[in-house]
């Protein structure tokens, strides 16, 4: 008779769910709780607006982590410190997303706000340095880490505009990368790989950093609307130096 020991062997990617599921509890418990206390903190204590935001968006962020992550995109035991950081930057994002539905708490907030923005784009660099430093990058996590920079991108242009910093028509900065993203499904030619760039990677930080800025209770109209052409015509201006090297064939060298 086989041995019942060898028979029933623990499933290691069954670990890393239950890793990642309790982590996304925790994450999701976290900016729930970031989100009310931002809100009583402006002083808005009648609505649920916020937190009801910041809850949908921690239920769909998470059924969409839970749903990529698979053994042929993260082939390792455990989930990694890497990958909890991002969940957790996922989840503080999800927090100040939620102010959005209630733009009077924003001049309240301004520093708390700005400061929990650089404390995310902070743990940007951290999350990254992790995954090489443990050995467990994979593909789940750079996608991961992606995503939650797009969301960044996004829910940061938002609230700049819910302050009244720009117009709407900064939320552009928050669609360039799915925009870009969409067309490639119709256009093979955008498909193709591009090697690591300096000047993509200057760009971005400087974009995420502008944003930040944006933010700050100091920086303010008119000052603020031109800081925010200013760095969406960079960013348009790199991603068409991208697109035009794909489409020429160029992608490598680009």
């Amino acid at each position: 008779m086989a041995d019942l020991s060898t028979m029933r062997q623990p499933d290691p990617f069954a670990r890393v769910q239950r890793q990642a599921m309790g982590i996304l509890v925790i994450a999701a418990a976290a900016a729930l709780a970031t989100t009310h206390g931002l809100v009583e903190w402006a002083g808005v204590t009648d609505s649920l607006a916020a937190p009801v935001v910041t809850g949908i968006l921690c239920l769909g962020g998470g059924l969409l982590i839970l749903a990529g992550l698979k053994p042929a995109h993260h082939p390792h035991g455990r989930l990694g410190l890497a990958n909890a950081v991002t969940i957790l930057r996922a989840a503080a994002i999800a927090a100040i997303a939620g102010l959005v539905a209630v733009p009077e708490t924003l001049v309240a907030t301004g520093w708390a706000l700005a400061g929990m923005a650089a404390l995310i784009l902070a743990l940007d660099g951290v999350d990254g340095w992790a995954a090489r430093r443990s050995g467990l990058a994979s593909r789940f996590g750079a996608r991961l880490d992606v995503e939650t920079d797009v969301a960044f991108a996004l829910v940061t242009a938002a609230l700049a505009i819910a302050a009244g910093k720009v117009g709407v028509w900064f939320l552009v900065l928050g669609l360039v990368r799915p925009a870009f993203l969409f067309a490639a499904r119709l256009l093979p030619a955008l498909r193709g790989e591009l090697r690591p760039s300096q000047r993509r990677r200057t760009v971005a930080g400087a974009q995420m950093a502008v944003q930040v800025a944006l933010l700050a209770p100091v920086v303010t109209p008119p000052a603020s609307g031109l800081l925010g052409v200013c760095v969406l015509a960079v960013v348009l201006w790199s991603f068409t130096v991208d697109i035009r090297a794909l489409l020429c064939g160029k992608g490598r060298a680009a």
